[in-house]
């Protein structure tokens, strides 16, 4: 959904996001703790982070199954939900709000939603931003084809809202990497280092840690871990843990 991410920037004025909605709690900011951070190092949520996130808990519960003609009263079930164009958006409990944050680095925007039938109308970051789509509910995904023809897909993740629901951005995983790095690489050259994610098919996350010589990269490090645990393998194979 390139057109509406860029409509969601715009109405967010300086804040970025990434995808997903669901009907609980508050949505991520970039880590430690709320807000955003220039070194980020913990897991991502709305509140203060505890110092380990929260991954398994509250993840069996399931939205129920509905056609696009059929919506259920409550629309959207109330959790997390990753949308394949890269966020999550979070769904309140009880109120026909959320908000989004996104993978690359943990901002969002708050949204409010109207629906009627197979219709729904979000209002993202403020008044007058409406954006239009119909939905077709499925087992544990969301559809949303929004007016312009392109189409979004949400998958419920976890019954956890925004407020208990933790995950390592992209910017967060490329500090711990370049941490993990000089933590145990005794007596390498450590200095220009630098590293880039990127989002895998099977949701895990590679991080590059490299040195920028101009004409090419000189490659440290190559982890790819779980974006929920910061926990892998390096490019070896050998398990990693990059928050250890």
């Amino acid at each position: 959904m390139k057109n509406h991410t860029r409509s969601l920037r715009l109405a967010a004025g300086t804040v970025s996001l990434t995808l997903l909605f669901a009907l609980a709690a508050a949505g991520c900011t970039s880590a430690p703790a709320s807000g955003n951070s220039s070194a980020p190092s913990a897991p991502v949520t709305s509140s203060a982070a505890p110092s380990e996130p929260a991954v398994s808990e509250g993840t069996s519960s399931q939205p129920s199954a509905g056609t696009q003609s059929e919506a259920p009263a409550q629309l959207f079930q109330a959790g997390t939900w990753l949308s394949d164009q890269g966020q999550y958006y979070f769904f309140d409990e009880g109120a026909n709000s959320g908000r989004t944050s996104s993978l690359e680095d943990g901002t969002g925007i708050p949204f409010a939603y109207t629906f009627d039938g197979s219709q729904a109308v979000f209002s993202m970051g403020m008044a007058g931003n409406d954006l239009s789509c119909d939905v077709t509910i499925s087992e544990n995904t969301l559809t949303l084809r929004w007016e312009d023809g392109t189409t979004e897909t949400l998958t419920f993740v976890s019954d956890l809202g925004s407020d208990r629901f933790q995950f390592y951005s992209n910017s967060a995983l490329c500090q711990l990497a370049l941490d993990y790095y000089k933590a145990h690489s005794e007596g390498a050259d450590t200095e220009g280092l630098t590293a880039a994610a990127q989002t895998n098919e099977d949701g895990t996350v590679s991080i590059q840690v490299y040195q920028n010589l101009g004409d090419h990269n000189s490659t440290a490090a190559w982890y790819t871990v779980d974006r929920l645990t910061a926990q892998g393998t390096d490019g070896t194979g050998a398990s990693v843990d990059l928050n250890a």
